[in-house]
């Protein structure tokens, strides 16, 4: 492989080296970081230049929460993103149900209440009328919640006297008929029903998946909860080096207790391959804001009386994070309201800090738990883009100016605080673009051109660092990855103008030039 020689702007964020002219790659490696008579005095007469021009290029950046499997197989189905109403929704799937044979299932993502007219959940009526051939299934933008016709409650054996399981709930009319919505756990009682994803169906889907992320200039992605079939399709990947990004893959903690032991078992002889490392193990905690299924201390400000859901209860989630420590894992827990997330850091507290255990989300913070998150020495996984995407109806569930409304999505509070803080998107329910994370930690502005809680935004460089240098810690990585050092594994993001130069408005639109991955130009 022939020399790589960037040239240009490089912000390396190493503090000894804070910018560089040019950088030289050998072997996939930084081996001359400086000006760029020295890179060029050093490099082989075969070298492959890339010349920044007057744009920059910045340490490979790596969305460390995103679920590669589910964007690509979301790129198969109807997506709802956007619709504007229950209407919308149900003519985008009566289009798709006139091509797809009867019986067939019909799987959907992307819809979000918040964004119609009354802000209420759907009706399965009317999907039941436009669509009653086929079972159809339609997951919320956060997937806490799906929207299914009677046809796919039939297929799954629901009815009006189906119980709410634990963890979960079942939405029904005022007569008590299920009115089509499943929330958190009563999702599995439809999910279930549908035929899981084969290893070669999910070796599809990351493909297709990483083909948009290296575009979009990421160059590794941390995988939180994949699936058994998708971790094999990962290990097939890496072995044959076709995975064009990095990967670091959370084993799906939410199965039964054998099966989490058989698979962490299985995966800790073979942490490492290729591209590929399998370190974490990801639970949950709680639900979602968007669906009133996040635990709360207080009941919701909009629905009096509903403190959300325990995705596990606070017993048996302890115990789960305590087997996962013991078993050398790292324990990374979704947590969003303020309850779920002061249960998962108390059990921080009992494992040992060296395992690095993530708060993946941290969206409601009370003030009152900083010390408990600091001392629990965990890393504040959180999504820049769900801030931006909540604020117009977030202060509807939390109310204003209490406690919990101050410490929602409090990146300037956590970082201040000295906790590591890491940046993804949570991908596909936000788009996994990065240029949308930096200007959304940047500026907090909303979907509707509002400025959200301004006290929690972040310089252009702590808002790279969390999608660069933090990710990488939070991957056990830092003196590998996340700055462009000699001796640094060479992952680059170039960008066709400079990041810290544009308008905080126009990062979005800055092209990417060129993904770098261990020094071979994966897109250009």
């Amino acid at each position: 492989m022939p020399d790589l020689l960037v040239e240009g702007t490089l912000y390396t964020l190493d503090p000894a080296r804070p910018k560089a002219q040019a950088a030289l790659v050998r072997g996939g490696r930084f081996v001359r970081v400086g000006t760029l008579e020295q890179c060029e005095r050093e490099a082989m007469p075969d070298v492959q230049v890339v010349s920044v021009g007057a744009g920059c290029a910045v340490p490979g950046m790596v969305d460390a929460h995103g679920h590669p499997a589910l964007h690509g197989r979301t790129l198969a189905q109807v997506r709802l993103a956007g619709a504007r109403s229950e209407e919308e929704c149900v003519a985008r799937v009566v289009a798709r149900a006139s091509v797809e044979p009867e019986g067939n299932w019909l799987l959907g993502s992307g819809w979000d209440q918040n964004g119609w007219p009354r802000r209420a959940f759907p009706e399965g009526a009317r999907l039941s009328q436009e669509v009653p051939l086929h079972p159809v299934v339609l997951s919320r933008v956060d997937v806490h919640a799906i929207w299914c016709n009677e046809a796919a409650l039939r297929r799954a054996g629901i009815t009006d006297s189906t119980p709410d399981p634990a963890g979960g709930k079942i939405v029904r009319r005022s007569n008590g008929s299920a009115s089509g919505v499943l929330i958190d756990n009563a999702m599995d009682l439809v999910r279930n029903a549908i035929p899981r994803p084969t290893a070669s169906e999910c070796e599809l889907s990351i493909l297709r998946s990483f083909s948009d992320l290296s575009a979009a200039g990421l160059t590794g992605v941390h995988d939180a909860a994949a699936s058994p079939e998708a971790l094999e399709a990962y290990r097939k990947l890496a072995l044959s080096n076709e995975l064009a990004l990095r990967v670091y893959a959370m084993i799906d903690g939410q199965v039964p207790r054998e099966r989490l032991v058989e698979q962490m078992v299985h995966w800790r002889s073979q942490q490492s391959i290729g591209k590929l490392t399998v370190r974490s193990v990801k639970l949950f905690a709680d639900g979602a804001l968007g669906s009133r299924g996040a635990a709360m201390f207080e009941p919701y400000n909009d629905d009096s009386g509903n403190v959300g859901l325990w995705l596990m209860e606070p017993a048996d989630l302890a115990e789960r994070i305590t087997l996962v420590a013991a078993h050398g894992f790292q324990p990374s827990v979704h947590c969003i309201g303020d309850k779920a997330c002061n249960v998962v850091l108390e059990a921080f507290a009992r494992v040992p800090r060296e395992l690095r255990p993530r708060a993946e989300h941290l969206q409601i913070l009370r003030h009152r738990d900083l010390p408990l998150l600091k001392r629990s020495g965990a890393i504040a996984s959180m999504q820049p883009t769900h801030a931006t995407s909540d604020g117009p109806w977030a202060e509807e569930r939390l109310g204003r100016g209490n406690e919990r409304q101050r410490g929602a999505y409090a990146w300037r509070t956590v970082l201040d605080a000295g906790v590591p803080l890491a940046f993804g998107s949570d991908f596909p329910i936000e788009s996994f673009d990065p240029r949308l994370g930096l200007r959304a930690a940047v500026t907090r502005k909303t979907s509707v051109g509002g400025v959200w809680m301004p006290e929690q935004r972040l310089s252009r460089e702590d808002a790279l660092r969390g999608f660069t240098t933090g990710a990488a810690y939070a991957e056990f990585a830092e003196n590998r990855r996340g700055v462009i050092r000699e001796g640094m594994d060479a992952d680059l993001t170039v960008f066709g103008r400079d990041l810290f130069a544009v308008p905080a408005e126009e990062l979005p639109t800055v092209p990417v030039v060129a993904t770098v991955v261990e020094g071979q130009v994966e897109h250009a």
